[in-house]
């Protein structure tokens, strides 16, 4: 039995709804090592407006972020508040298939 586990097949993607009871931030990934190389894996954070107001990161991994031109404040897009504003709602199209 596979519990706990969604197959997702190639060109395809699932949407998840849950409901996280604390704040935190979920790594979610494939098994398969070079599948997660090659990106599928997720990232869900749970009350992001609550992580903001009572926690703070390190000023050496906010440095990290700057020197790789990443945003280092604001949410998971880097705007602020609930202002997700940019970030994609779907995954990237995939190309047509071809007909056999």
């Amino acid at each position: 039995m596979l519990r706990d586990t969604i197959n997702v097949l190639p060109f395809e993607y699932v949407k998840l709804r849950f409901c996280g009871s604390e704040p935190a931030i979920m790594y979610t990934h494939c098994h398969v090592a070079a599948h997660q190389a090659a990106g599928l894996a997720v990232t869900f954070v749970v009350a992001p407006d609550v992580m903001q107001r009572t926690q703070t990161i390190p000023e050496e991994l906010t440095q990290m972020c700057l020197r790789q031109g990443l945003k280092a404040s604001g949410n998971a897009i880097g705007n602020h508040g609930l202002d997700f504003t940019g970030l994609s709602p779907i995954p990237v199209e995939a190309p047509p298939r071809k007909a056999n």
